[in-house]
Order: structure tokens, then sequence, then C-alpha cells
């Protein structure tokens, strides 16, 4: 497929196409480079199967295409409005017109959701659940019958997912029955045909999103902090209570009668399994699922690539070395911090959890000598100016050094980071001690204490 065009500014930014991964955070990415850029004009030939979801990026900005071998692709791109505002030349023009009319009708629409959903957290009047039913509205008036009309169902999936978040914001009220709340909107998406595979396959991560919402309903995550007598990162708590968790997931996947879309949705569960707990607990249901589900090897084959991925990064297994540059531009590798153990810290400013950790991991900082621990921070920030203002705001005093790329920062992909806070812990002969199950707002500060020699 050829995909070709001008564009008006640049700058530092890239055009990448890419496909859509099969795993939304744990797949290989396959991404085309545009590089022949000059003058603002651009060119790629990209090999495309059709029905494939394609995403043509710019910065941290996307367009949709439609994946046919026969189209000859061009786009005239405004930097300042893109994506809303994007001139299309295509033998699917009408799609395109309509894809781009939804674009401007739901430009902000999000933000406003996401405003509506906390001042639901926060037990205020709202309009969150009118607001995402309003956007599913705007899907089917201006995409039902063209290539983008699977943007309907990720639409109808985003308002699912915020009723399951309405009733964990709501658990525990007087005269609320969580119970019959839940039920019916089960039998509501059951009804809306959100468990077919073609619906979950539209979904921003498959079933991911709406089974860890409706886990969360039952107030597992407060009987966990009320256990250990504080607020504990989300991240720990799912380790902590992982079990109970799953098996409400399962209570979701139950409803799932097409043998391919249960395939599809307990992918999701075991891959969060391997990525989440210790590799040795995740095997079972690891191994449980290639007998299972055999006959589909896309699925198979990934979850294989991930437990092998997740293995090589294993505690015992070597650390893997980098080499990035501090805000002075000098260059700094894991060897030069051989002999003591290396907290490596991936975070960005836009992280609140990541910002949470940084007071405890400061008073951890000062009570272990240099000689015996450091901390070095790894920022995966896209844009290198903000990088630099986030240090002088927090001025943490170890090590800072730029990534960048967003999660597709290199260093960060080579531990198989799935998202932020990150934390791995390095032993002074360079082996991995820990893989992100450690915190300083949890238990860094004690494993510390029993690796280090006072």
């Amino acid at each position: 497929m050829s995909v070709n065009g001008t564009i008006d500014y640049l700058g530092d930014a890239e055009i990448s196409i890419s496909e859509q991964p099969l795993h939304y955070k744990y797949s290989p990415k396959k991404v085309y480079k545009v590089n022949s850029i000059e003058n603002g004009v651009f060119k790629a030939e990209i090999p495309v199967k059709r029905d494939q979801n394609l995403t043509l990026s710019i910065g941290d900005q996307s367009l949709l295409i439609i994946a046919d071998p026969e189209d000859d692709l061009k786009l005239t791109i405004s930097r300042a409005t893109f994506p809303t505002d994007v001139e299309i030349e295509s033998t699917h023009a009408g799609d395109y017109e309509s894809y781009q009319n939804y674009l401007v009708e739901t430009e902000g629409l999000d933000k406003q959701i996401e405003k509506e959903m906390n001042n639901f957290k926060a037990g205020l009047e709202n309009s969150a659940l009118e607001l995402s039913t309003k956007k599913i509205q705007i899907a089917k008036k201006n995409l039902s019958g063209t290539a983008f009309d699977h943007l309907i169902m990720k639409a109808q999936g985003e308002l699912l997912v915020n009723k399951i978040k309405s009733v964990e914001y709501r658990f525990g009220k007087d005269n609320f029955n969580a119970d019959s709340e839940r039920r019916e909107i089960l039998e509501q998406a059951k009804a809306d045909n959100f468990f077919t595979l073609k619906s979950l396959v539209a979904q921003r991560a498959g079933i991911r999103d709406v089974t860890h919402y409706y886990a969360r309903t039952f107030g597992i995550y407060d009987s966990v902090n009320r256990a250990y007598g504080k607020e504990l990162a989300e991240y720990d708590i799912k380790r902590l209570a992982y079990e109970e968790l799953n098996e409400k997931r399962l209570e979701v996947i139950a409803q799932i009668d097409e043998r391919e879309a249960q395939a599809y949705a307990k992918m999701f569960l075991v891959a969060e399994r391997i990525g989440e707990i210790e590799l040795s607990k995740a095997e079972p249901s690891y191994r449980s699922y290639l007998n299972e589900y055999s006959e589909f090897e896309d699925y198979t084959n990934f979850l294989t690539y991930f437990y092998n991925e997740i293995k090589s990064v294993s505690p015992g297994e070597s650390a893997k070395s980098f080499s990035l540059k501090d805000v002075e531009g000098n260059t700094h590798t894991l060897e030069d911090y051989e002999g003591k153990y290396v907290l490596l810290d991936f975070w960005a400013g836009w992280c609140q959890p990541c910002l949470d950790e940084f007071s405890v991991m400061r008073d951890i900082y000062s009570d272990f000598s240099r000689e015996d621990f450091e901390i070095i921070g790894i920022s995966t920030e896209i844009d290198k100016e903000v990088w630099r203002a986030d240090i002088e705001k927090y001025e943490n005093p170890w090590p800072q050094l730029y990534g960048g790329n967003g999660f597709d920062q290199e260093t960060f992909k080579a531990y198989k980071g799935g998202g932020i806070p990150f934390y791995i812990l390095i032993d002074p002969e360079g082996n991995i001690a820990r893989y992100n199950d450690i915190r300083a707002t949890f238990n860094l500060r004690e494993v510390l204490n029993n690796l280090i020699d006072e």
C-alpha cells in the first residue's frame, strides 16, 4: 500500500505507520518509519492485508488508516490541526470524510468524560455516563457502514467500563445494591454483543479494562489497604490479592460463548499474570492455556514469546546494559555502577504514581551509602524539554538520564516494561535482583536492609 503526502511542519517529531498489535501492551509492535521526508514531502510503501488496523502517528497524535493493498493514499497534513483536519485522497474518500467528521465532533470529549468520571469518583454531580452515551451516538451517526465502524464498538466498550467504574464509586453506599448493578451491566453488555470477538478486538485493551474494573467493584482494594494499615500502590495490591481479583475477572470471561472470543479474552488474563506476578506462579496458567487453546496459534505464539521475554529478565538473569545521557550531556552506563545495588526508576512527570514515590525514595536514598546503593532515574518522557523542567521541579538527588521515546524507550523495552512506575533492582554483580515487585512506599527499605550488610 502506498502512503504519501506533505506536511507543513515536523520539527523533532517523526512520522510512522504501525499495525495494531495483538496485545496492546506486551506484543511486539510493527512500526514502519517514514524516513524519506524532504521539503515536507513523505512517502512509504507498507505491506498490508485487508482488515488490518493501521495508524499513522506524528508525535503523540494519530490518524487511523484503512488497510487496502490497492489504495494509493495521499495526505496533506497541517501539523497544527492534525488529525482533525487532513486533506485525504483515496478510493475510500467517503469513509475518511465520515471519520474526520467523527474526530471533529468528538474533539475534547474524552477529556470531558475523564473529568466527569473524576467528579463521579468524588461523589459530585456529573454527566459522565451521558457524555459516554453521546460519544456512541456520534460514532453511529458518522461511522455506521464505514471501514471505521469498529470505533462504534470501542465507544460502547468505553461506556461499559465507565458503568463498571460507577459501581466501585458507589460501593458500600446506603441502599446501593452492587450485586444487582453488576448483573444488570453484564446482561446488557451481552445483549449488546460486547462479548463477541469483533467487539473485543475493537477495544483499547481487549477485555482487560472491563475485567480489571469489574474486579475492583468488590471492595478488595480497600480490604488489602486495611490489612496493611496504609494506602498501597495499585500494582502492589494487584500482586497481593491476585488470586481473589482473578476469580472476579473470570466472572466476566464466563459471559463469552464463542470459543475464539474466549481464547482471545483469556489470552489477556494469562498475559497479565505473566507480566505482573512471579513467573513460577504464572506458569501453570500459561501451560494450561497452551494445551486448551492450541488451535489458536497467533495467541499461543504470542504468550510463548512473552513468557520467554519475561523469563529473560527474571531475578538471577544478567541485567540489560544501557548508555544514556544526563542533563549535562554526560554518558552513563550500567557498568559505571558495578559493585553496588542499583534501582532503575522508569518514570515520567505525567505519571502521578511515579511522583508519589519520590518523597520516600529520597528518605531511603539518604539513609544508604552511595558505596552500597544508587538510584538511576530513566525518563520515558517524549519531550526532552519537559523532562528538563521535571528534573528542576522535583530536585531528586540521584542521577537522572533521558531515555525519551515514551514506552518505546530502548532500555524500558529491553526490560519488557509495560507501564510506569517500573522498577528494576540490580545486584553488585550486575544481575537482576528484583523485577518490578518493589516500591519505596511498600517494601524497598526492607528489601535493601535484607540485602545490604549493615
